[in-house]
């Protein structure tokens, strides 16, 4: 159970920094304005929940390998 409250406290710990690195505009995120990633209390986990975002040129979900 402590093992599991380590993995979660870093998960956090990984989206807090990502929030701040992005606030700061050293990262920006290309979505659409209707992706899930610009939601209230999800975009806290943009960076490091990185699947099934939609690209801003096309709305559509980007292809693996694509950043």
């Amino acid at each position: 159970m402590k093992r599991v409250g380590w993995a979660v406290a870093l998960y956090v710990a990984g989206a807090a920094v990502s929030l701040v690195r992005e606030r700061m505009g050293l990262i920006s995120c290309g979505c659409a304005e209707d992706c899930w990633c610009h939601r209230r209390g999800l975009r806290f986990f943009r960076w490091v929940f990185p699947w099934g975002h939609q690209s801003s040129w096309t709305g559509a979900s980007k292809p693996a390998g694509v950043s």
